[in-house]
């Protein structure tokens, strides 16, 4: 294992049925858009696919893979999110939108998944001054 690179325990959850879940051991990919885990795990808790979505592979080749909602739970940070159902062969791994989702950042020194704080862009001025500077500004 490269320096940076590590696992971490994931469960994932039928989002309309949460006792069917599964925990997995996942590489952490944060190069990864989406968490990907096999069709035929997802497809065993009654996880369906709800749509389609292509990605270029990093020898520049274009797939499609079909993409699931269900929901995932690190430590005791749970949340919805939307996994790519792999085919036989695709690996495994936790990927940033879920990371991100849960509220957590990867720290590569302990090779753990840390809680961070959230970015929320003017939500802490008070009520309605910043419509009032877009109006200024003639946006």
């Amino acid at each position: 294992m490269k320096m940076g690179t590590f696992t971490t325990k994931l469960r994932v959850s039928n989002l309309y049925a949460p006792a069917r879940s599964q925990e997995l051991e996942l590489l952490v990919d944060t190069g990864a858009a989406y968490s990907w885990i096999s069709r035929s795990r997802l497809e065993a808790l009654g996880i369906v696919p709800i749509r389609r979505m292509r990605f270029r592979m990093i020898d520049g080749r274009i797939i499609e893979r079909d993409l699931a909602a269900a929901s995932v739970t690190v430590d005791s940070y749970t949340g919805p999110d939307t996994i790519v159902m792999g085919d036989a062969g695709d690996l495994e791994v936790l990927g940033a939108h879920s990371i991100e989702g849960l509220g957590l950042a990867a720290d590569p020194v302990q090779h753990k998944l840390v809680p961070t704080i959230g970015l929320a862009l003017r939500a802490a001025q008070p009520s309605g001054t910043w419509l009032k500077e877009i109006k200024n500004r003639g946006d």
